[in-house]
């Protein structure tokens, strides 16, 4: 994994270093994804210049979704009880969480048109690059703010 020094300056720790506390104002990014190693990896990759949350399945997300407004989401397709294409379709038809930006991180590459077609602002792979979601995730946190 390349490190970028300029995310530890900000916190005073290391990119990359989990269960860290961010600043008060970092950008807050929901990670849904039902493998624990993958959403342990996503925090990992991105660093503690974030503020996480985390949902194991499409319920979880939606349950998050109804109190809190992340900065961007990452959204695994395959879920289960509800799927992501199920959030995304709720995220894209509900005017308070219309404007979130949504990342499809998905094994099932070959629906990457439908994933865009229905409202995810990027698609990344499964396996991805870490400095590809990290290229996506800042490029989305700096859209929102700006």
């Amino acid at each position: 994994m390349v490190c970028s020094e300029d995310r530890g300056r900000e916190t005073g720790r290391k990119r990359g270093q989990v269960g860290s506390t961010p600043r008060s104002n970092a950008p807050t990014i929901l990670v849904c994804d039902d493998e624990d190693s993958l959403r342990e990896l996503i925090r990992a990759v991105l660093g503690d210049g974030y503020a996480y949350l985390e949902a194991r399945d499409g319920d979880e997300a939606l349950e998050i979704l109804a109190s809190t407004l992340p900065d961007v989401v990452i959204l695994d397709l395959m879920l289960p009880r509800t799927s992501g294409t199920e959030v995304l379709a709720a995220i894209r038809t509900d005017p308070r969480l219309a404007g979130l930006q949504v990342v499809v991180v998905s094994a099932w590459s070959h629906l990457e048109r439908e994933a865009l077609a229905a409202g995810a602002d990027r698609f990344v792979p499964k396996p991805f690059e870490p400095d590809d979601l990290i290229a996506v995730v800042d490029e989305l946190v700096r859209a929102r703010a700006g």
